[in-house]
């Protein structure tokens, strides 16, 4: 059940992420949001920095669940 709890968030964080990262994009150009979430340099963002945030959550959790 943890590693399930770990993996849901992961996922969580990364969509949020990757949101976050595309209403940016679709603030600042005057491309559509649609296209923002597709676009190459936002898959690219990413790529090399979106899993980021993702193992800090992970790791806290994993932490967290630990004391239990």
């Amino acid at each position: 059940m943890k590693t399930t709890k770990i993996m849901l968030a992961i996922i969580a964080t990364l969509i949020s992420t990757w949101t976050i990262i595309s209403l940016i994009g679709y603030l600042l150009s005057d491309l559509s949001l649609r296209d923002c979430y597709t676009h190459g340099a936002t898959i690219m963002i990413m790529m090399i920095f979106g899993w980021i945030p993702s193992v800090i959550v992970a790791g806290d959790l994993d932490v967290k669940l630990n004391k239990f």
